[in-house]
C-alpha cells in the first residue's frame, strides 16, 4: 500500500482571556491562536481491512486507542459508516504537555487525512464539528492560521493573519497539568474583554509591535503559582533578547518574539544547553498540510 505524508503544526496564543467558569466545568475563553512552523509528521497508509493502527516515536505518547489520532480516525469512520482501516506512523517534534496543541493538531490532521484518503468529501465545517468532540483546540487545527477562538475554544472567527516574524518556543524540563492550572484561577475572575478587543484592533491593522507588546494570558499567574521556576525561565528569555514573552496555552512552554531573526539560532542553542526543548518558529497559514 502507498504511504501518504502529512504535516501537523503547533500553535501558541497571541492572547488568552479566561472569562468565566461554565456549568459544564469548562471555562469560557477568548483567545487568538496562531499556527506555527514547529510540526509533527504523520504517515498514513490506507488498509483494505478495518484495522486501525497508530505507532508513535514520542516518549510517553500512547499508541493505539489512547492516542487522539486513533480516536479521530475511529470517530470519522463511525460517522461515515466505513469499514476501512488505516496504519499511521507519527513522528513527534512538538513537545507534549507544553500548551502547544500537539495532540489536538495530530487529531485534526488525522480527520483531514482520513477525509482525503478515504474519499469522504466532508466539508471543513463538518470536520470542525467532529473535532470539537475530541478536544477544544481540534477545530482550530482544521483551519489553522490566525483565528479568534471563543466558547471552550471551539468557535472560530478568522482574523487578519499575523505578519511573517520569528518567535522562539521554550519548553522547560517541567510539565504543567491543564486542570491544575485552571483550578488555580481565582473564583472571581476579572474579565479582560476590553484588552481582547484592543488586541483585535492591533491584528486588524497588522501592528506587529503592539501585537508583540500587548499580548497577555490570564493563565500566566496560575502557572507561576504552580511552578515558581517559570519566573527564572522568563527572565532568561528576556535577557537572551526575546520580547513579548507569553505562556503557550496552559504551559509549560513559553513563546517570545525575536526582534533580530539572526539571533534566533544562538538563543535556541543556548536554551538547549540548559536541557530545554527550544525551537525558533514562524507563523503558518494552515493547521496541517499534505506532504513534507
Amino acid at each position: 500500500m502507498v504511504r501518504h505524508e502529512f504535516v501537523s503544526y503547533a500553535k501558541f496564543n497571541l492572547y488568552l482571556a479566561v472569562l468565566s467558569k461554565r456549568s459544564d466545568g469548562y471555562h469560557e475563553v477568548d483567545t487568538v491562536l496562531q499556527s506555527i512552523s514547529l510540526a509533527d509528521t504523520l504517515s498514513f497508509e490506507p488498509l483494505d481491512d478495518d484495522h486501525l493502527e497508530v505507532e508513535c516515536d514520542g516518549d510517553n505518547i500512547p499508541s493505539g486507542p489512547a492516542n487522539l489520532v486513533w480516536r479521530a480516525l475511529a470517530l470519522l469512520r463511525e460517522r461515515c459508516g466505513l469499514c476501512k482501516g488505516m496504519r499511521v506512523k507519527l513522528h513527534k517534534r512538538i513537545p507534549a504537555r507544553a500548551g502547544l496543541g500537539g495532540g489536538s493538531s495530530n487529531a485534526a490532521c488525522a480527520l483531514a487525512a482520513g477525509n482525503l484518503l478515504w474519499k469522504l468529501g466532508l466539508r471543513e465545517g463538518e470536520l470542525e464539528q467532529m473535532g470539537a468532540e475530541l478536544g477544544s483546540d481540534v477545530p482550530f487545527f482544521i483551519r489553522g492560521g490566525t483565528q479568534r477562538c471563543t466558547g471552550r475554544g471551539e468557535w472560530l472567527e478568522a482574523v487578519m493573519p499575523l505578519a511573517d516574524s520569528t518567535w522562539v518556543v521554550v519548553k522547560p524540563e517541567w510539565d504543567l497539568s491543564t486542570g491544575a492550572v485552571y483550578e488555580c484561577i481565582r473564583s472571581v475572575l476579572t474579565p479582560n474583554e476590553a484588552k481582547a478587543r484592543m488586541f483585535l484592533g492591533f491584528l486588524a491593522k497588522r501592528d506587529l509591535h503592539s501585537i508583540v507588546e500587548k499580548g497577555f494570558s490570564d493563565l500566566e499567574g496560575p502557572a507561576g503559582e504552580l511552578q515558581p521556576r517559570a519566573a527564572e525561565l522568563k527572565a532568561w528569555m528576556s535577557e537572551a533578547g526575546l520580547v513579548g514573552i507569553r505562556l503557550a496555552g496552559s504551559g509549560s512552554a513559553w513563546v517570545g518574539y525575536c526582534p533580530d531573526p539572526g539571533m534566533a539560532r544562538h538563543i535556541v542553542s543556548a536554551g538547549r544547553e540548559r536541557g530545554w526543548v527550544v525551537h525558533h518558529v514562524r507563523p503558518t497559514g494552515r493547521g496541517w498540510s499534505e506532504g513534507r
